[in-house]
Parts: C-alpha cells; sequence; structure tokens
C-alpha cells in the first residue's frame, strides 16, 4: 500500500521555546536542513509551478504567513479565544473544499498540492468522506452533500476486485489490494446502504467484509500482503470500526460469518498494545514516526467499535490515552505532530488531521461518560484549527486543512489533504450535535443551586 499520509519530508529540530529569536532558529533549521528525501520530491513537485506559475502566489503567500506566525504568534497561537468564525460557517467553507475536491470521476482527490495542484481520486478517502457528506446533508439540508455522496459510492464500487478488496494508492497508480483501504471504504459503503436502501451497495459491503475476515490472521491482526509494510498495526482498528459497523447491518445474511466477532479479535489483539501509561504500541511504521494521525486513528477504532460493541474495556482504555493528550494540550495549548513512546516527544509542528481526530475521541468520550472537561477540550481545540483554516485563496485553499503546521513541516509538507478536511468536518458536525443536545428549552428554567 502506498501510503500517501506518511511520505518522508523535513525533520523537526528539538529544544526550542516560544522566544523569537530561538523560533527564528527553529524555522531556519526546517528550511535550511532537508533530508536528501525532502529534497528530491520537493525538485519533483516544483516542476509543478514551471507548468501552473499562478500557484506562485498562494504559495509565497501562505508560506510567509507561517513564517510570521512562528516569529511572533507562537507563543499566543493556541491561546483558548473563540474566533470571529462561527462553526456553522466554517464547517459549510471545509465542505466547500471536499465539493472542489471531487474529480469527475467521481472520487475525491487526496490533496491540494501548492506545488502540483490538486491529486488523483482517493478511493480510501472517498469512502470515508461518504458518512461525512451524508451528516453534513442532514445537518445543512444540503442537497448536494448527498450527490457527492452518490457519485462517490458509485465510483468506489467500480473499483472492488472480484474478491471483494479495494485497491492502495491514489487510483491508478498502485491497483493492488489494501486491508485498510478497504475497511475505510467499507465505512463509506455501509453508510450508503443504509441512506439508499441499494442491494449492489449492501453486496459490496458484504464482500469486502467476507475479503477481510479471510485476510485476518489468527491473533485477530492483519500482517502479510494487503497490510502496508507487510506488518500488523494497531491503527488497523479503524477496519474493526468498519466490520462492527457492518456486522449491524449484514450479520443475518451471513451467520456464519461474523463481522462482529472478527471486529472484537481485532480489538482484543489492539488492547494488548496499550501501555498503563496509556501510550499505545504497535503502531509499527518502519521509518516513520508516530504521528498523531496514527495514534488517534487508534483511538478512534477502538472507542467507536468499543461503543458499537458494548466493551467497556475498549472504552476506559481509549478514556485514559485520551486524558494523557488532553492534559498536554490543556498544559501547553499544542499537541505535538508525532510522538515517541510514553507521549514524549522532541516535535515541534502540529498535525492538523491529528488534532481534529483528539476533538472528534475527546467528543465521542463526553457522549459515553458525560466527563464535560473532554467536551471543553474540543471546543478549544475547534477554535484553534478555525483560526488556521485559510478563508480565501481561490478551489483547493480556501477551506483546506494543511497536512502541518507550519504548512511546511514533516507531515504532508506544502498540502492540503482532503482526510484533514474530513476530520475537521466530524469535528464540527459532532460540536453542533452536542451543543443543541446542552441547549435548554425556553419553556424550561433550571433549578436554583442550594
Amino acid at each position: 500500500m502506498k501510503n500517501l499520509r506518511i511520505e518522508q519530508a523535513a525533520p523537526v529540530s528539538a529544544g526550542v521555546n516560544g522566544s523569537g529569536h530561538r523560533q527564528r532558529n527553529l524555522v531556519n533549521r526546517q528550511l535550511h536542513d532537508p533530508t536528501p528525501a525532502l529534497l528530491a520530491r520537493a525538485l519533483k513537485e516544483s516542476a509543478g509551478l514551471l507548468r501552473a506559475p499562478q500557484r506562485l502566489l498562494p504559495l509565497a503567500q501562505r508560506l510567509t504567513s507561517d513564517f510570521l506566525r512562528e516569529i511572533f504568534e507562537r507563543p499566543h497561537l493556541y491561546s483558548y479565544t473563540t474566533t470571529k468564525r462561527s462553526s456553522t460557517e466554517i464547517l459549510d467553507l471545509v465542505l466547500g473544499w471536499i465539493y472542489n475536491a471531487q474529480r469527475l470521476d467521481g472520487g475525491i482527490a487526496g490533496y491540494y498540492s501548492l506545488l502540483t495542484g490538486y491529486s488523483d481520486s482517493y478511493p480510501e478517502v472517498t469512502g470515508y468522506i461518504i458518512p461525512t457528506l451524508y451528516d453534513y446533508a442532514k445537518t445543512a439540508d444540503d442537497d448536494r452533500a448527498v450527490h457527492a455522496a452518490e457519485r462517490a459510492t458509485q465510483w468506489l464500487l467500480s473499483l472492488q476486485t472480484p474478491e471483494g478488496a479495494f485497491p492502495g494508492g491514489l487510483h491508478g497508480s498502485h491497483m493492488h489490494a489494501s486491508v485498510f483501504n478497504t475497511g475505510q471504504i467499507l465505512q463509506g459503503l455501509v453508510r450508503a446502504c443504509r441512506e439508499t436502501k441499494t442491494p449492489d451497495v449492501l453486496d459490496s459491503a458484504i464482500a469486502a467484509g467476507d475479503w477481510l475476515i479471510r485476510m485476518q490472521q489468527s491473533d485477530g491482526s492483519w500482517s502479510g500482503p494487503g497490510a502496508y509494510q507487510d506488518a500488523a498495526h494497531t491503527y488497523y482498528s479503524m477496519v474493526a470500526w468498519a466490520l462492527a459497523e457492518l456486522s449491524e447491518l449484514a450479520d443475518h445474511r451471513n451467520p456464519c460469518e461474523s463481522y462482529g466477532a472478527a471486529a472484537e479479535r481485532n480489538i482484543d489483539w489492539v488492547l494488548r498494545h496499550f501501555h498503563p501509561s496509556g501510550w499505545i504500541g504497535g503502531i509499527n511504521l518502519r521509518g516513520h514516526p508516530n504521528y498523531l494521525h496514527f495514534i488517534a486513528y487508534v483511538l478512534q477504532g477502538v472507542l467507536e467499535c468499543g461503543i458499537l460493541r458494548r466493551r467497556s474495556d475498549a472504552i476506559d482504555a481509549v478514556k485514559k490515552s485520551a486524558w494523557v493528550l488532553l492534559r498536554k494540550f490543556e498544559a501547553s495549548k499544542f499537541l505535538a505532530g508525532a510522538f515517541e513512546g510514553d507521549f514524549k516527544t522532541k516535535h515541534h509542528f502540529t498535525c492538523l488531521t491529528g488534532n481534529a481526530q483528539m476533538s472528534c475521541v475527546w467528543q465521542r468520550l463526553y457522549e459515553v461518560s458525560g466527563d464535560l472537561r473532554f467536551f471543553n477540550a474540543a471546543l478549544k481545540m475547534n477554535e484553534m484549527l478555525k483560526e488556521l483554516l485559510p478563508m480565501g485563496g481561490g478551489k483547493g485553499i480556501a477551506g483546506g486543512v494543511s497536512g502541518s503546521h507550519p504548512i511546511w513541516c514533516r507531515y504532508q509538507p506544502l498540502r492540503y489533504i482532503s482526510w484533514g478536511c474530513k476530520f475537521f468536518a466530524d469535528a464540527l458536525l459532532l460540536e453542533q450535535r452536542i451543543t443543541q443536545s446542552l441547549q435548554i428549552p425556553r419553556n424550561k428554567t433550571l433549578p436554583c443551586a442550594s
């Protein structure tokens, strides 16, 4: 599987505090000490500017903006102040980015690069954007979201192999079967089936689920052919989540193939990698740091699977890890973009996708536990993400979520990424849902405290 999310970029230097002098040193090191791999990629992608020199101005504007933020605003960038942008306005803008990223074939582009423009359609993200589109359609009463979801679903159906799998990578680049991508796409197929009641979509989802069960190892993990780097990864809990959702839809069709049981086998395996400190092992990406994006993947998959399968042990494990990250965020108003063991880090950039995912995790934990501290942290995170969202710049930029902040840093540099938009939209949709549930009807009054 060619994983777009973990391509190498510039190393991040450590040992920097909030002072302007040392911030400038950090920026200089990030800009002037790139790895050979980053240099080669930068030279290749920079050729895109020769074909479209109009991208030079937006590139210069964003680099300058983030450079100045690093020098002057870093100590205050994550202060808990409410932006002047409402969550509804920002949500509409993010969905507008997704609409613009949908290609003629119906797939969603993987990213918009400031150097090369839109990528080809990305089957994996196209799959798990489908639930976001349907959620937004119901919230905003927007028929465009339903139409976009239906186009995306039809395109995905055309990509499925006879065995039931879906390919990894950008469309046309790597057509081999991928466990993780099949699981992510399965989420979209399950939701599309619930919304449309279309038999061929259900058949496709069942075929994908059957293939995932066949590929699962006896210990509950996925490794070997179809797994990234042929290794087992705890962030494949997202695949377990998709199977748990499928089980509620289709176990009655195939009683011998219990998708729920397969999901629980994986969750049992993943839970064995949770440490007493809250740290999670087994992410297992050779040659790459433990990006927050993948840590949050583990937490999301285990939490949602735990909720669906009524597994209090899974929910409690996620709650412990999520609380460690919440305390780090509350203490420093910042979450690093990558971590080493026991949530130690030397990184000074932030992974905006991982931040959005943690907002989702904290909000879901509030919904299952009633602990308002989780919702409070999520609101602060959403405000920070809103502050960093570009309001203008044209298609591909306005409403886009960059891979890293600053934009030139290690995770998906110089790109606005579709999965970042998906998770930020999810975070804002959860915020709307919870906020509405907390509103007090006008005909009711709270009792006085005594």
